[in-house]
Parts: C-alpha cells; structure tokens; sequence
C-alpha cells in the first residue's frame, strides 16, 4: 500500500503536469479563442475591483485581483494563469476522488495507474483544456465541482461531519463563481440522507458554513458604492443586486432550444463526449456506469442524477457557447472512466487470463502492467489536442483594440457594439491605457439608467441627455448631444445610425458626421 505522501505527491505531480501543458499554451492576454470574449469585462472587472457581467462573478473578481498582484506581465496574462492554475488543481482533486472510489479487490498499483490515466483524460480533454488557457471563470468553476465531488465521496466513507461542513461551505462559495453548481444539489442531498440523517447541531454548522461560503456576494454592493469603471448592474440597492445576481438579461436563454433543434443538440453532445475522452474512453464510461449500478447503487444515483441535470441544462441551454457548462459533467464522467477501467482490468481480463494461460502466480502484477497502456489515451489527447488549442501567439483582440486607440483621438466618444468588441476596448482603456483615452459606450447597455450614471461618473466630458425613449432615440441623443463638441466612432455597422448620420470609414470603425 503506498504512503499518503506518496499519494499527495503524485497528487502534486499531475497539477506540474497538467499545469505545464496548459502554461505552454496559454493565451498572453485577453482573447476571442475557445469563446473567450467575456475576458476583457472579467480581467478589467478584476483588475479594477469592479462588478463583471451578471451575476457580478465576485469570488472570479476577487481571486483575479489577487494573480494581477502575484505575477508581472501583462494583466490579462496573469488572470489566465489563474485558469491554468484551477484547471491542474482539478485534475489533482479528481485524481483523489477516483483513489476514494476504488473498488477493495483492485490491486493498489492497477487503481493508482486508472486514477493517473482517468485524472490526465480529463486534463488534455479539448473544452476542458480550452477553458485552461484563458480567462474565463469555468476551471475555478470545475476546481470547485472537483472539490465538492471529493468531500462528499470522504463524507460518505467516514460521516465526518466536518467534511459536511467543508462542503456547505465550498458550495456556498461555488455560488459565487457560477450559479449552475445548484444542478449538483440534489444529487449531492441523497448521498448525504443516504449517509445519515442530520443532528441538529450538524445542520446548523452546515447553514452556518453555507452562508459564510455566501457571504462572497457582499462584495457587490460593497464595491457598487465605490463606483468602478465596470459596474454592471450597481448593485448598492436590493433590486439592482437581484437583477444582477439572478441574470435577468440571460434568464431567456435557459432551457429555450426549440424542439426542433434538439435532436440535433443531443447527437453533438454524443460526438462531442466522445471526442473528448476518445471513443474507447466512452466505453470505459459507459462500463463504468453499469459496473456502478451494480455494485455501488448510491453513488450511481448521485453522480448519473448530477450528470443528467448538467448535460439538460447545457443542451438546452440556448446559446453557442452553452457546452462549457457540460465540463462538471467531464468530471464525474472521468470518475465513471476509472471504475470502467477497474471493472475490466481486474474483474474481467485478469480472470480470463488465468483461466486460459494460468500466468496468474507467475505474475501477480500483470494487471498492473496491463494497465499502464491506458496511460496512452491521455498521451494520444495530448498530442491531438496541443497544436489546435495552443493560443501562446494569439493577440488578435488585443491588438484590434490597440489599433482602435490608435485611430481615434483622446477626445473622441466610441459606441461599441458586440461584447468582443465592448470588452476589448474596456480592457484596453481601464487596464493598459497609462494616459485619458477615448470614451467607450456600450451600445446595448446604454438603455440602462444605471449604467447611463455610471458612463457620467467616470466620463463627465461626455454629455448624457436625459432621454427615457426607447434604446435607439436614447443613442441618437447621446450622438447629437456630443457630435458639435467630439468626434464620435462606432466599431459596428448598424443600419439605423448610419442612415441617420453622414460616415466615413476609419480603418475598422465608422466616424459619424451631421444628420444626412
């Protein structure tokens, strides 16, 4: 059996590992790659100690702050290190998890060699992967899903109630990144029912603990009050903080796929599973499932009934972007790799070894040798996934906001549509520019009261009319009120304004003249 430190420091080995694979191929700053345009809001919120997009992400913008203080460089560089630095943490977790989960007849160094190669699938997996090299808040989102998984799998096993308390509080912590880690809730509430039943006093240690983890959101309105360059929502009053925290301006997209669509949906899912982990690797999952419901029936209900919830809500979840959120469900398929793997390994291919060729006693570790082929998977993820998902040169969005700068005097007035567009520019200009540059609106936010007070408080040159029409009559008075006094841009082609407006091309942007 070996040692807990030399399972910590293998533990330790995979995070180097992993880490180094992402490290090489990490994106130097912001980025539009691996649907990562939401990195200009989320770096310059974090940089700026402001509010990001709903819903205002607080434990991303705290723990983003901290990686801008503990690294050189460029700023969005150092957020993205913060992704690579979760990701490996979850691998490492997973891992753990799978050496918790390992069946008693499995030979020790059979179920380390599974772990490793389960844990590292995960790791070179392409969506998982994508997400490690930028900054986005889906590996913190993973780290904490991996942690949760591993302290739930321990409660089971030894009923520590501090483990109980450790998870309500990550939970609550979770909350604070991303809103979707409540699809593993009930899930996570059979295991723990199924465990034991609650005392009163572990019940109120775990609300206790769920509420300190909770506790993250104070942050909003805390920093509202300061008025950041970046305040979605300014969250100070209770309903701008719903309206923020609860995602009003997405809620439409959730579970809106149309009918027609969905078949659609769910056979990419299926191609998409398998390109993650290799069709072999789908197997093993699949073994490992029915080997699950056959011997460990509670831990099939939790992880099958979290896997199910997460795979419904990004299938129909109506955006291109949406099969991020089926990384939570990489991780307890990775878990379902290694019991698969276990399963065939020692409970079917040993056996049928020794009943043909009798190498059994000759060879105690055979399986053990067996085993180490499975390390070729990862290895094979490795190689394929490298060259397509390597952003170490990438600085488009970088560069067409320095170019925008570049084009227009410190003076001028930018409306800036697109949120590749918008978030670029706001990171260009709250986060690089050492000197005053020119004002940046965001076209579809302008309709929002709150966020017409916040462009007066940090732009006082820019004049903002009063206007409560709709959004269009509200940007044509912003336009005539600052046309005689500054040059004004747009980074898009829209009809509406340009037929209003005489226009002349300036590089990628369009300068706005008199009213045609």
């Amino acid at each position: 059996m070996p040692s807990r430190l030399s399972r910590i420091l293998l533990a330790l080995l995979l995070f180097v590992v992993s880490f180094a694979g992402y490290y090489f191929t990490l994106a130097p700053t912001i980025t539009w790659e691996n649907n990562g345009v939401d990195s200009g809001d989320l770096v310059t919120a974090a940089y700026t100690l402001g509010i990001a997009h709903p819903p205002g992400y607080p434990l991303y913008v705290l723990l983003g702050k901290a990686f801008t203080l503990l690294f050189a460089g460029d700023v969005a560089h150092r957020v993205n290190l913060m992704s690579a630095f979760f990701a490996a943490g979850t691998v490492s977790l997973i891992y753990g998890t799978v050496l918790l989960l390992r069946p008693r007849s499995v030979d020790t160094a059979t179920d380390v060699v599974i772990a490793v190669a389960s844990a590292l699938l995960l790791a070179f997996c392409h969506t998982f992967w994508s997400q490690a090299i930028i900054a986005e808040v889906y590996s913190l989102n993973a780290f904490l899903v991996a942690a949760m998984i591993y302290l739930i799998t321990r409660f089971r096993s030894t009923g520590d109630r501090w483990l109980l308390w450790m998870l309500s509080f990550t939970l609550g912590l979770s909350l604070g990144n991303h809103l979707s880690v409540l699809l593993l809730l009930p899930g996570m509430l059979f295991l723990i029912l199924r465990r034991a039943k609650l005392k009163p006093a572990t019940a109120l240690g775990v609300a206790g603990f769920f509420a300190l983890g909770l506790s993250v959101y104070v942050y909003l309105p805390f920093r509202a009050l300061q008025n950041p360059p970046i305040n979605w929502g300014d969250p100070h009053t209770w309903s701008r903080f719903w309206w923020t925290v609860s995602g009003s301006i997405y809620r439409d997209y959730a579970f809106a796929v149309p009918l027609v669509y969905l078949p659609g949906r769910i056979v990419s899912w299926i191609n998409m599973l398998g390109q993650q982990f290799t069709w072999l690797g789908l197997g093993l999952g699949l073994v490992g499932i029915w080997e699950l419901w056959e011997n460990d029936r509670d831990y099939f209900v939790f992880s099958s009934v979290s896997f199910v919830a997460v795979v419904i809500y990004a299938v129909t979840y109506n955006t291109t972007d949406s099969y991020v959120y089926l990384i939570p469900s990489y991780l307890l398929f990775a878990l379902w790799m290694a019991r698969g793997a276990s399963y065939l390994l020692s409970e079917a291919l040993f056996p049928w070894i020794t009943a043909k060729w009798s190498l059994a006693s000759s060879r105690p570790h055979l399986v053990s040798h067996i085993s180490l082929f499975l390390l070729l998977l990862p290895i094979f993820l490795f190689g394929t996934n490298y060259v397509p998902l390597d952003l170490s040169e990438d600085r488009t969005a970088y560069d067409y906001a320095a170019q925008v700068f570049a084009d227009t005097p410190s003076e001028a007035l930018i409306i800036a549509d697109t949120d590749a567009h918008i978030f670029s520019l706001w990171y260009f200009r709250y986060v690089i520019a050492n000197e005053p540059e020119a004002a940046v609106v965001a076209k579809g936010l302008y309709q929002y009261d709150w966020y017409r007070n916040n462009l007066s408080q940090h732009h006082p040159q820019i004049a903002i009319p009063s206007n409560n029409g709709n959004p269009y009559a509200q940007l044509f008075a912003l336009i005539d009120g600052n046309i005689p006094h500054r040059p004004v841009y747009l980074t898009d082609s829209d009809d509406q304004i340009l037929s209003r407006y005489t226009h002349s091309q300036v590089g990628t942007l369009y300068k706005l003249g008199t009213k045609g």
